[in-house]
């Protein structure tokens, strides 16, 4: 029997180094840091909402850390003849295989399984029933752990199928986790905050931060959808409360346009410009760790000698972004 503790200590590792394989920043909406801050993300909130369903939290903690495991071959999206994106018979969008820079065992298992151009949920599956199998877990361990990987995407297929593959709790807890990371609450607005950042690099042009707030309030309504997209109770709760979060702070972001040199200097305006930084290889927990370790204590001290600007309105705003980071370091961690 494996030591679990050991094992899955070791299998982060891994996965870490799989991730930093490849020396491409940004494909599609993701980039090089995305996967792993993601990955830790997913299982926060799995093991969050383990103890919520009496779900089995070794299962979910290995499903968590595996389950992207094979996603950074996912290269640019398929076209047809005709421009259009090219689907599966489950209506997943196909992609280029993006082979990697360098190579290790996990690199040689996924050529010698032949798993090029699957899904990665799939080739995902595959590749934990080998990875859990190479440390010595029981089939009983690693059949179920694997079933959790194929379900965390969800595709179009017949209620008989969908009914099997969703029965298990874990399966359901999974995928709502990772449809609910990078899509709703505070984690999603940084995401968007990355994707847009790397569409002004792209073209070379500096992010319009007034036009990109007001912007704002039709990216979160388009978010309202994802919770009917839930298979269990605790998903949907979770969705309604980030929604709240994000309604809450573009609600506050542009009432700071109203006094905008105050807020730049001290409120969520200048939160978000702050996470405008390092578009080039953003990282979600780095800019984090930067909020909480240094933009908020160099604004502590600029507010105590403050004299250009309304020292009140400062104090206000510099609450707002204290909440504000509080709440996103929550949602990092699992805990809201």
């Amino acid at each position: 029997m494996p030591d679990y503790a050991r094992s899955y200590h070791e299998i982060e590792e891994v996965v870490t180094e799989t991730f930093a394989l490849w020396d491409v920043v940004r494909v599609g909406f993701s980039w090089r840091k995305y996967y792993l801050d993601h990955t830790r993300q997913v299982l926060n909130l799995a093991l969050r909402m383990a103890q919520e369903l009496d779900a089995d939290p070794e299962q979910l903690r290995y499903a968590a850390i595996l389950h992207d495991i094979t996603k950074r071959y996912d290269g640019a999206i398929l076209k047809d003849a005709e421009g259009k994106s090219v689907v599966d018979a489950e209506g997943f969008w196909l992609n280029e295989t993006m082979a990697p820079d360098r190579a290790n065992w996990i690199t040689e298992a996924y050529h010698g399984l032949g798993l090029e151009g699957q899904i990665h949920h799939l080739s995902g599956g595959a590749l934990t029933e080998r990875v859990l199998r190479e440390f010595d877990f029981p089939e009983n361990f690693v059949r179920p752990v694997a079933k959790i990987v194929r379900g965390h995407l969800k595709g179009k297929v017949p209620p008989a199928v969908f009914d099997e593959r969703y029965r298990e709790t874990e399966v359901r807890i999974l995928y709502d986790a990772d449809t609910i990371d990078p899509n709703v609450g505070l984690t999603a607005f940084y995401r968007n905050i990355q994707i847009n950042a790397g569409g002004a690099l792209k073209k070379g042009e500096p992010m319009d931060l007034a036009a990109y707030v007001r912007n704002l309030p039709k990216w979160v309504e388009m978010k309202e959808s994802f919770r009917e997209q839930m298979l269990t109770e605790p998903g949907k709760e979770l969705c309604d409360e980030r929604q709240a979060r994000n309604r809450g702070v573009v609600r506050q972001l542009n009432a700071e346009l109203e006094a905008e040199d105050v807020n730049r200097a001290y409120g969520l305006l200048g939160v978000v410009e702050y996470l405008f930084t390092n578009p080039e290889d953003p990282s979600l927990h780095e800019h984090a760790q930067g909020l909480a370790a240094d933009w908020l204590p160099e604004r502590e001290r600029r507010l105590s000698s403050e004299n250009e600007l309304d020292r009140d309105a400062a104090g206000e705003a510099l609450a707002r972004s204290r909440r504000f980071i509080h709440m996103l370091q929550g949602e990092i961690a699992g805990t809201l």
